[in-house]
């Protein structure tokens, strides 16, 4: 993990560890930063998100790769001044059916390998709001009094959803609401996401999906790698 290692050697294991997580927006970062820890109860405290920069690899051109993994590992080797970085995660959304994320996660960490910071890639298909499918119950908690738990894909294959956060947001309206009321209606928005991820945590739903997701599956096995003291 540490591109300088010979000049900091003398410091390992008397900094803190710490996991970092990139991604498209704070929103996705935080969300993921929630459900490692439901995933791993023992990475509490030490999962930090950061904005900038963006993981913008998925699209770029090969010759352009290079320059967008270095600037996600320069941001670590700052952190790895004060900190032993054990894990960084990288996280693109695929806007793609499965299993066309592998693809992806391979660019990714293909690229942050060449850059001296290997990274775990988290690509959800179609976007994350995907994953939230298999948590109805998790979704509803966000706003218990007016949205509807959106269980339509139990037990289905979840990365089959194409626009999948527009899917959310149309799930998530009560069956029965009345036209006139749907103007106003407060669906989904991105801003959701963390608060979702939030309560997979406290209900401890992390390791007990409701529907099926390849990409997750990644996400989960990914996480289960990560060494701690």
């Amino acid at each position: 993990m540490n591109r300088k290692k010979d000049s900091r050697q003398k410091a390992k294991g008397k900094r803190p560890q710490q996991i970092l997580v990139f991604g498209e927006s704070e929103n996705d970062t935080k969300s993921l930063q929630e459900l490692i820890v439901a995933l791993r109860g023992n990475l509490a405290g030490k999962v930090q998100t950061r904005r900038n920069p963006l993981v913008l690899i998925k699209n770029t051109k090969p010759e352009d790769v290079p320059t967008e993994a270095k600037r996600i590992a320069d941001v670590v080797d700052i952190s790895q001044t004060t900190h032993d970085i054990v894990a960084v995660f990288a996280h693109e959304d695929c806007d793609d059916f499965e299993p066309k994320h592998e693809g992806v996660c391979r660019k990714i960490e293909a690229a942050m390998q060449q850059a001296g910071c290997p990274a775990h890639a988290v690509v959800p298909a179609w976007e994350l709001e995907a994953w939230w499918f298999m948590w109805p119950d998790a979704v509803q908690a966000v706003r218990p009094k007016s949205w509807r738990a959106p269980d339509d894909y139990l037990g289905k294959e979840v990365g089959r959803l194409k626009d999948a956060k527009e899917e959310l947001q149309k799930r998530v309206v009560p069956k029965n609401l009345k036209a006139d009321k749907r103007k106003t209606f407060q669906t989904y928005q991105e801003s959701d996401s963390p608060a979702i991820a939030r309560h997979v945590r406290e209900k401890g739903l992390a390791r007990k999906p409701g529907a099926k997701s390849g990409s997750y599956e990644r996400f989960v096995a990914s996480v289960d790698q990560c060494k701690v003291g």
